[in-house]
C-alpha cells in the first residue's frame, strides 16, 4: 500500500514529459531534417510524409526510417532523440 502512495505522489509532482518530448522532436526535426527533405523534393519536404506511395506504413517502420536518416547524416542521436522525432512525426503526419 505504501508503494502505491509513493507512485501516486511522484506522478503528481513530476511534470508530464509528452509535451517536452514532442517539442524536442520538433526542434530536432526542424534543425536536421527539413533542409534535406526540401532538397530531395524541390520544395516542401513534408510531402515525403503525406504522399500516397510513402515508405512508412507503421510505427515500427517510422522508427526505422528516422533511425536510418539520422544515421545517414551522422547525427549521433540517442534512442530518446529518435523516439522524440518519431513521436513528433506520428502526431503531426502519420497518426498510427
Amino acid at each position: 500500500m505504501d508503494f502505491i502512495k509513493i507512485i501516486l505522489i511522484f506522478s503528481l509532482i513530476l511534470p508530464p514529459t509528452f509535451a517536452q518530448d514532442l517539442n524536442k522532436g520538433e526542434v530536432l526535426h526542424r534543425d536536421n531534417c527539413i533542409a534535406c527533405h526540401a532538397a530531395m523534393t524541390g520544395g516542401d519536404g513534408s510531402v515525403l510524409y503525406t504522399r500516397n506511395d510513402r515508405r512508412v506504413t507503421s510505427l515500427e517502420l517510422l522508427s526505422k526510417q528516422v533511425n536510418r536518416c539520422q544515421s545517414s547524416l551522422g547525427l549521433g542521436w540517442t534512442a530518446k532523440d529518435i523516439e522524440n522525432v518519431q513521436h513528433f512525426l506520428n502526431v503531426n503526419y502519420y497518426h498510427y
